[in-house]
């Protein structure tokens, strides 16, 4: 803008100089003109001559056909007639005339003058001077300098002026309630509804994160992110536990630092080339499922979620499921086999009339057990499922003790074996009918596998913390070998016995079942002297 204002300043100063000068120059001339014409004499030009003699300016003397007959500084008879000169047809017609042109003979601009004299010649008085172009290219440098020198001061002064009004504006960043200017006003009015916008929708954004985190990182489920470069991005504490990376740091972690696992690498390479799939693992002796689906945005793949499922119990639970099915299927056909056989025998007429009735015997004595067996898995069966409200009552673990010890009597009698408690009150909350089988299960087993003459005593304790149930026997006792083995279902220690006396081998896998259904523990300790099993609540 300086430099624009200052070419146009000069631009235009110079031509109202030159102006104003060229009509200086033309009052001069003109005024040269009439004194000249007062002393011109056609027998004496010398006076007129003189007067021209050291001047700038040029002194021409025209006969009245235009004849040039003399010329202050060119060699008249070297002049072309002036006939259509403007200002000497001017003077003949006026008296004076005046015109300013280039000058052909010169070469410059010139500014005429001519007076018509007494004798009916013309007296024209002339002066050069530069063209306003000329003026204007000799002043250049001077305003090239002062453009130069004015730039200069604008560009400190405009960035001092820049920072004082830049300043508040910048200043506005850290208190935007402070608005130096009132034409600021309506957008930081903005600003302010948008920043209020923006930090509501990054703490919404930050509170799913935080959701999602939370659940990702408490998942059972193991949980991998991983890029197309085969980095992990994110992993949860199910994940590195099972499969046993380092916890400290494993975000951004290459696959490799992060498992060694084969099927982990297939499963997420195949994720990677854009087919999903899985596969079962074992890792610190638990059976681990694998499940890979690569992930999609916009089309394009940006990596592979991994989830890790721990499936050992499970499969546990599937193996037990086939085991039992097996041993039901074997325990039941037994009986059946029997019962079936006899049947056929006396049906048949094969049998003898004095072993009918011995026949009959065997047949009830299997039904019997056929029955026992089968209310054994009807109450497992029971036990699988979840307990409802109305089933916890709270009752007196001391006044079921007794009520097991008063229904057995007899049984232990037949046995020649005797049964005592020592119970203490011991209230709690549960279902009453699972504690009387859990510790009816127990005492039977007592009594069942006892020595004639021994003893069964059913003792209940409380302290601060827990209730205790303890049933102790002086029977043939359990080798230690068989202790991990005897809750589970269809485990006999002595299978020969057990049949002999009834047993189904689903009696301790009832009372532990009814023990984890109430949160409780089970213990046994045996020896020569007898067995006595814990149960702690």
């Amino acid at each position: 803008m300086a430099t624009v204002s200052i070419l146009l300043t000069a631009v235009l100063m110079t031509a109202a100089f030159w102006l104003l000068f060229s009509r200086q120059e033309a009052n001069e001339l003109k005024t040269l003109a009439q004194t000249v014409s007062n002393i011109y004499d056609k027998d004496n030009l010398e006076p007129v001559k003189m007067a021209f003699s050291d001047g700038d300016a040029r002194l021409t003397i025209i006969l009245s056909d235009g004849t040039v007959v003399y010329d202050s500084q060119t060699k008249a008879s070297d002049l072309p007639s002036h006939k259509d000169r403007p200002e000497f047809l001017q003077a003949l017609e006026e008296g004076s005339g005046s015109s300013s042109r280039m000058s052909a003979t010169l070469n410059t601009n010139t500014c005429y003058y001519a007076v018509k004299t007494y004798d009916g010649n013309v007296l024209r008085v002339s002066k050069t001077y530069d063209s306003i172009v000329y003026v204007f290219v000799r002043i250049l440098p001077v305003i090239a300098a002062v453009v130069a020198a004015v730039i200069a001061v604008c560009i400190i002064l405009s960035r001092i002026a820049a920072k004082n009004i830049i300043q508040p504006i910048e200043n506005m960043s850290q208190n935007l309630e402070d608005t130096p200017y009132e034409e600021l006003e309506p957008i930081v009015k903005t600003i302010n509804s948008q920043q209020k916008e923006i930090k509501k929708q990054v703490r919404k954004l930050q509170l799913e994160r935080d959701k999602i985190n939370t659940l990702i990182q408490n998942m059972s489920e193991g949980f991998i992110l991983i890029d197309m470069d085969k980095k992990v991005l994110m992993s949860n504490n199910s994940a590195n536990k099972l499969v046993g990376a380092d916890v400290t740091k494993t975000d951004g972690k290459g696959l490799l630092e992060y498992s060694r696992n084969e099927t982990v690498i297939e499963c997420i390479d195949s994720a990677l080339n854009g087919t999903a799939m899985s596969g079962d693992i074992s890792i610190n002796g638990r059976v681990l499922q694998i499940i890979t689906n690569p992930v999609y945005s916009n089309k394009k793949q940006n990596g592979v979620i991994c989830i890790i499922i721990d499936v050992s119990e499970k499969k546990k639970a599937e193996k037990m499921r086939r085991e039992f099915t097996a041993n039901v299927t074997h325990e039941l056909k037994t009986p059946l086999t029997s019962i079936s056989g006899y049947a056929e025998i006396i049906a048949s007429g094969l049998a003898r009339p004095d072993d009918v009735q011995g026949f009959a015997r065997r047949i009830h004595k299997e039904s019997g057990r056929l029955l026992t067996l089968i209310g054994d898995i009807i109450k497992l069966s029971q036990l699988d499922e979840t307990l409802s409200e109305e089933e916890y009552v709270s009752f007196d673990i001391a006044g079921v003790a007794n009520e097991v010890a008063e229904d057995l009597r007899t049984n232990a009698l037949k046995h020649e074996v005797t049964i005592s408690t020592q119970t203490q009150k011991a209230v709690m909350k549960g279902n009453r009918n699972q504690f009387y089988e859990l510790i009816y299960n127990l005492c039977d087993n007592a009594i069942r596998y006892n020595r004639p003459g021994g003893s069964v005593k059913i003792t209940v304790e409380k302290n601060d913390e827990h209730c205790i149930i303890k049933v102790s026997d002086t029977g043939i006792g359990i080798p230690a070998k068989h202790h991990k083995r005897i809750f589970e279902r269809f485990y006999r220690v002595d299978k020969s016995r057990s049949k002999e006396t009834g047993g189904t081998g689903l009696g301790l896998a009832i009372v532990k079942h009814i023990t984890e259904r109430h949160g409780g523990s089970i213990s046994v300790e045996s020896g020569q002297d007898g067995t006595t099993f814990t149960v702690v609540f």
